[in-house]
């Protein structure tokens, strides 16, 4: 058990190193949701902002991390209200200023998640924020993608070289082969 609370512990320190990076100031009323983050977050997510708000049910801890968006509230006694959203399921990301406070507004597919309370200075950094790791992700994955298709062409011109080596085809079928899979 000494141990589990060790390892909180330390992770509880990293993520509030990762606040510190991050310029998260306003956690207004959510002390209990920052203390559940070790809990909720995998041991390499890092936490790229934070900031409160309120969502139909009461007051949230949104946090953007470099894998997803979740939204936090502990009860008032027991329990854990927790969502996430994937970045891959975020279709746009806005927010509007009022005079004290700032509403943020996160599409996904058809549902439209408002949250609303949030610092006038908070919002614009969030929704940079989280632009920024959807655009992140996406290159990772696009990057995984070009990876693997040149791959695949390096795979095929060893099998279509064997295929000469062994006689199956001739020169020129190698030939034009090679140009269609390096696409020249």
């Amino acid at each position: 058990m000494a141990e589990k609370s060790y390892a909180t512990d330390d992770r509880m320190q990293q993520i509030k190193l990762q606040f510190d990076d991050a310029g998260v100031s306003d956690l207004f009323g959510t002390k209990k949701e920052v203390r559940a983050l070790p809990e909720l977050l995998s041991a390499d997510e890092v936490v790229l902002y934070a900031t409160s708000g309120f969502v139909t049910k009461g007051t949230v801890l949104v946090v953007v991390t470099d894998q997803r968006l979740l939204f936090i509230n502990k009860g008032l006694i027991y329990g854990t209200d927790f969502k996430e959203i994937p970045f891959k399921h975020i279709n746009a990301v806005s927010y509007s200023k009022g005079i004290a406070l700032a509403k943020v507004s996160i599409t996904n597919g058809a549902n439209v998640t408002l949250i609303e309370q949030v610092s006038k200075n908070n919002a614009p950094i969030l929704v940079q924020k989280l632009k920024y790791a959807i655009e992140q992700q996406e290159a990772a994955a696009t990057h995984v993608t070009v990876e693997n298709s040149s791959d695949n062409s390096v795979n095929n011109l060893r099998n279509l070289k064997q295929l000469l080596d062994d006689g199956v085809i001739t020169q020129e079928d190698f030939d034009a082969k090679k140009k269609q899979i390096l696409g020249i």
